[in-house]
């Protein structure tokens, strides 16, 4: 398609949210945060407002197209097992390998593998010594507050750091050996900074031009996935990161794209096992 496509949504948080820092912290774990600029009766200043990055959502979006696309092509009389190369493209982005000279361009190999694998032409990878830009951009995910206003035209009436807190963990040394004896097991406790139940936060995604139907498809299918354990940030084990969410207008349906797999899956797992022979 020649033209672009946006999307914009809002997520609710219905348990704590953690999404760690770079920065190390020590016994403390604090949100991630992003410097913006607020601006505010005229006056404008810097402050670090903490966000969900987007490509944490587009890693989970990719592990669940991956892991569904795989399964599709197995069955349990004939699973299918990949390279350890082909797997990191789908699951990971993959990584160039280094040739001798200027690399050469493989439209061939590009076009096979957006046609025959779009969950990588949807999202992007590396494979041989290729690239394959991706045709989803996946914004962060930003608190509508006060302070995000200006970016999210949500109309927050609240301060971001008001659905801001602490909440603390203990974790048990319960080793055998590394002790002495009659040596009793250690607590240690860490705090984590969550944004609180019921904080709302703000989403863009956008197709960008030449996408296809089939690739907007792809989109509408990753995220019927993620619908059934929609989750953000880490520590998920614990009850953390569960969301609802929704996007104006909705997002394209995902159907198209697993009737076209179900049509064509005899041609699309031949292609996977020809290029899984070639680049493992």
């Amino acid at each position: 398609m020649n033209h672009v496509e946006h999307f914009t949504g809002t997520y609710e948080a219905q348990a704590p949210i953690s999404h760690g820092s770079d920065e190390d912290f020590g016994m403390e774990i604090r949100l991630r945060t992003l410097e913006m600029a607020v601006r505010e009766n005229g006056d404008v200043y810097h402050e670090d407002v903490p966000v969900i990055s987007g490509n944490s959502l587009r890693g989970q979006l990719r592990d669940l197209l991956a892991r569904d696309f795989l399964e599709r092509l197995s069955t349990d009389d004939d699973p299918l097992e990949v390279s350890d190369t082909l797997s990191n493209a789908l699951y990971a982005g993959g990584s160039l390998e280094r040739t001798a000279g200027a690399g050469k361009l493989n439209r061939r190999l590009i076009h096979d593998i957006r046609e025959y694998i779009p969950p990588l032409s949807l999202l992007g990878t590396a494979i041989e010594d290729q690239m394959i830009e991706g045709r989803l951009d996946v914004g962060q995910l930003l608190p509508i507050a006060t302070e995000t206003n200006g970016y999210t035209d949500r109309g927050g009436d609240h301060s971001v750091f008001e659905f801001v807190e602490r909440t603390f963990y203990t974790r048990q040394d319960d080793r055998e050996g590394g002790r002495q004896e009659g040596e009793d097991a250690q607590q240690m406790k860490y705090d984590v900074q969550v944004l609180v139940p019921g904080t709302r936060l703000h989403h863009d995604l956008t197709l960008r031009s030449g996408h296809t139907e089939l690739e907007a498809a792809c989109l509408g299918h990753a995220f019927g996935l993620f619908a059934e354990r929609p989750r953000l940030g880490g520590m998920s084990s614990r009850g953390h990161g569960v969301v609802e969410f929704e996007y104006d207008g909705g997002l394209p349906a995902g159907n198209p794209y697993t009737e076209w797999f179900a049509d064509n899956r005899d041609a699309i797992r031949k292609f996977v096992v020809d290029l899984d022979e070639r680049v493992a």
